[in-house]
């Protein structure tokens, strides 16, 4: 036993040899070599945004055995890949181990959003020249933060922006709205900070419409601006229901989502039918407070409450004696002299079995 727990013991050092000799001749031939230069730099950035005119360029030589390093711009490409050639180089010299550079707009040969260039920092120590390497790309000043905006009475939003050069300091702020694209830009009045809002009432809207919000902000010579789609989403009725109006004996009570008697005070739509030269008609009707406005699938989908409640009940009737699977109506009934009650309804189905009424029915589905 106690021989064949040596034999393991030498076949895993054996094993653990090949691994390291295998390893080493990897590491041989994919050329890896680890070298101490003796020093090393690290670069930073201040940052670089379309409205600042420079940027500063900071080095850290936690060694502190540089006194200088050399910066050459090697140029770089636009946002859509032109390509941005520089001529600059210059110096940055240390102390104790910390340096800086402001570059400018003409050192770095860019301000457009997007644009990039590539920046070469040399350095020499003990007389081994090294080289590191910082890509600096123009940011974005602006950005923008709103909820999504319901078509609400009763909900203020707020879009909020923010014009932050890294280092400038914004001069002027110019808000603009429209309404689609096709829309014109119109000054949002007041005056604006830097970092600022404005207010946005999903009601002054129409259902599905695009608000663009333009922020501008400018420094000097500069602008930068911004552009937001802002859909104005419906507010929809939360509560949706179906029922069916068969027997002429019976209504159905929209406020209280149930079946009653045609009799009934608060029976809003019951079944009508009649026999005529053309066919069986099969329709609807109101013997109530019910008013009935023809609407399409859209509103349907909806469901709308600002929009329904705005909907125009001049022309509204109170029966439908011939309606069509798909057909869609928005309506309104109360109680007595109460507030009106506001919902809208689709015909799914009609059936008229081999032409009866008496058979016939009416399958309605309605949000309220």
């Amino acid at each position: 036993m106690i021989k064949n727990t040596n034999m393991k013991k030498i076949q895993f050092y054996i094993l653990m040899s090949f691994v390291f000799v295998l390893a080493s001749s990897c590491q041989k031939q994919k050329g890896v070599e680890f070298t101490d230069l003796g020093s090393e730099f690290f670069i930073s950035s201040s940052g670089y945004t379309s409205l600042d005119n420079t940027t500063t360029i900071s080095i850290d030589n936690q060694q502190k055995n540089l006194s200088t390093i050399a910066v050459t711009n090697l140029g770089g490409t636009t946002a859509n890949d032109s390509t941005i050639t520089s001529t600059y180089t210059g110096s940055i010299a240390l102390t104790g181990g910390k340096g800086s550079i402001a570059l400018s707009d003409a050192d770095l040969g860019m301000d457009t959003i997007g644009s990039s260039v590539k920046l070469q920092f040399d350095a020499n120590f003990g007389g081994k020249p090294f080289s590191r390497f910082y890509t600096l790309t123009v940011k974005d000043p602006i950005s923008v933060d709103f909820p999504a905006v319901d078509h609400r009475l009763d909900t203020t939003y707020y879009f909020h922006f923010d014009i932050a050069p890294k280092t400038a300091t914004v001069e002027t702020v110019k808000v603009q709205t429209k309404v689609s694209e096709l829309g014109t830009y119109a000054d949002v009045s007041g005056s604006f900070n830097a970092a600022d809002s404005i207010p946005i009432k999903g009601s002054d809207y129409n259902v599905g419409d695009t608000l663009f919000v333009n922020v501008i902000g400018t420094v000097g010579t500069k602008t930068a601006s911004t552009e937001t789609a802002v859909v104005i989403k419906p507010n929809s009725f939360s509560h949706q229901s179906s029922f069916e109006l068969s027997t002429a004996n019976q209504a159905y009570d929209f406020v209280g989502d149930s079946v009653v008697p045609t009799g009934n005070e608060s029976a809003d739509i019951e079944r009508t039918g009649s026999y005529t030269p053309t066919g069986l008609l099969v329709g609807f009707a109101s013997m109530q407070n019910a008013e009935f406005v023809l609407a399409t699938d859209a509103d349907f989908a909806n469901a709308d409450k600002v929009a329904i409640a705005a909907t125009d009940f001049s022309s509204a009737v109170k029966s439908v004696d011939n309606v069509a699977g798909g057909e869609v109506y928005i309506f309104r009934t109360k109680r007595g002299t109460g507030s009106y009650f506001y919902g809208i309804m689709k015909i799914t189905k009609v059936d008229k079995p081999q032409g009866v009424l008496a058979d016939s029915y009416i399958d309605i589905e309605y949000k309220y």
